[in-house]
């Protein structure tokens, strides 16, 4: 079983007009568990690339280039239980925060889904334009996080969240992996060309940051 922890809380009036993920579902259909944000593209007057201008409006400095460490993996997401997952499930990760004990009640169970993944369909980023947190100016739901793709990356990104909008929650979801880790499983309502793309969860401000960190290895 591999687990880590996705931020994120219940979203409302999101970029795309779709359902949540990692910590961010709006309830669903109840077997869904949690969600986590939700991708989209960069509103009007968005930036998602250089340093944040400080403030309450601001972010964290943006970060870019070569991923240290452990490769981002975007892995579609394949089927969500409630519970956490199996010991040594694979291809599996449990939507829960790493500094909180897993819960083994029913309470615990609503709170920390597995999700399934397919890895051979996923993609692997190992090098980011830049990756930011920002204040949601247009939508008012807290902060968001704005990642810029490189080329390659963008397209199969492009191609990835076109097919992933195609089809019913949860399997229109992504998790976002790195080094074992489930950091966010936002959903796609719609195909995300041209590399700039955002994911909004209600996040404040150092959930933001830690996950802009925590994408772009920064």
């Amino acid at each position: 079983m591999r687990s880590g922890w996705a931020r994120g809380a219940a979203v409302a009036g999101l970029l795309l007009a779709a359902s949540t993920v990692a910590g961010c579902d709006d309830g669903g259909d109840g077997g869904d568990g949690g969600d986590g944000g939700v991708f989209g593209r960069p509103t009007s007057g968005a930036s998602t690339s250089g340093a944040s201008t400080g403030g309450d409006g601001g972010g964290g400095a943006a970060v870019g280039g070569v991923v240290s460490g452990p490769p981002l993996l975007l892995l579609p997401v394949t089927q969500v239980d409630l519970g956490p997952c199996p010991s040594g499930a694979t291809d599996a990760y449990t939507d829960a925060p790493t500094e909180q004990p897993e819960q083994t009640g029913a309470t615990g169970q609503a709170g920390h889904p597995c999700l399934h993944v397919d890895p051979d369909a996923g993609m692997t980023v190992r090098r980011t334009k830049s990756v930011k947190a920002s204040l949601d100016q247009q939508y008012g739901q807290g902060f968001i996080v704005n990642i810029d793709l490189d080329s390659a990356d963008a397209a199969r990104f492009g191609e990835l969240t076109g097919k992933l909008a195609q089809r019913q929650s949860p399997q229109n979801r992504i998790a976002m992996v790195r080094g074992g880790k489930l950091l966010s499983a936002p959903s796609v309502a719609s195909a995300i060309t041209g590399g700039e793309v955002q994911i909004a969860g209600s996040f404040d401000r150092d959930q933001a940051e830690q996950l802009a960190r925590d994408l772009g290895g920064g």
